[in-house]
Formats: C-alpha cells, sequence, structure tokens
C-alpha cells in the first residue's frame, strides 16, 4: 500500500470553479483507477489550528502500491485536470505548474467506514 496527504492552494475567488473540478476529478479517479484506493478531496475548514481556509485543498489518497501513485500522476484523469484547471492554483515561484506539498505516509493503523468510502454523489 502507499498513501499520501498532498496539500494545494487555490488562488482568491477560485473556491466555487474548483470544487466542481475537483469533484469532476475525484469521480474520473473512482470510474478509472481500480488500484486507487481511496481518494478523498477536503477543503480547509474554520477552526482548525494551525489555521486553514476554505483555499486549502488537502487530498488524501490510498493505492496499492507505488506503481499505482505513478500511473494517477502520469493517467489521463490526473494530466486533464491538470491542463484544464491548474490555473486554479497558486503556483511555485518560476513554475508553470500548481505548487503542492506531498507527504508520503506509511500506514500504522486505521480504517475507513463503507460509508466513507462512498464517492460523495452518492451519500444521502
Amino acid at each position: 500500500m502507499y498513501s499520501a496527504v498532498v496539500t494545494w492552494y487555490l488562488k482568491p475567488g477560485c473556491l466555487t470553479e474548483a470544487e466542481a473540478a475537483l469533484t469532476k476529478l475525484a469521480d474520473a479517479v473512482f470510474q478509472n483507477e481500480q488500484d486507487t484506493w481511496g481518494y478523498l478531496v477536503h477543503s480547509g475548514a474554520a477552526g482548525s489550528v494551525p489555521p486553514s481556509t476554505p483555499d486549502t485543498i488537502v487530498f488524501v489518497e490510498i493505492y496499492k502500491d507505488q506503481a499505482a501513485f505513478m500511473a494517477h500522476v502520469n493517467g489521463p484523469a490526473f494530466q486533464g485536470f491538470l491542463k484544464q484547471y491548474g490555473d486554479l492554483f497558486i503556483s511555485a515561484p518560476g513554475s508553470k505548474g500548481p505548487f503542492f506539498l506531498v507527504q508520503n505516509m506509511d500506514r500504522i493503523e486505521g480504517f475507513v467506514r463503507p460509508m466513507a468510502a462512498e464517492p460523495t454523489s452518492t451519500q444521502n
């Protein structure tokens, strides 16, 4: 298993468009990447310490292995998302693409209840 926590930062005023785009991305990953075992997209919430804002986007990702992670990063869903929506995110100085932080994680223990693993669009 290969897990990662990835943080992106939206440009001001882009949240609504980004949420719609991220929903499409998550659906495409769910439908087409069977070795992506978990793909949860969050925005920052009030009351967190240290503070975050809705413009902070955090992905919690779980893959079968590192090869599945690389297949996602280089695959059509993610690459198409970058091409179409990458400009919604803050770029690193001198970079054309979004700035993001990737933390690879080794799972110690834990679980995901089935209702949390369902795509948001199917939850009541």
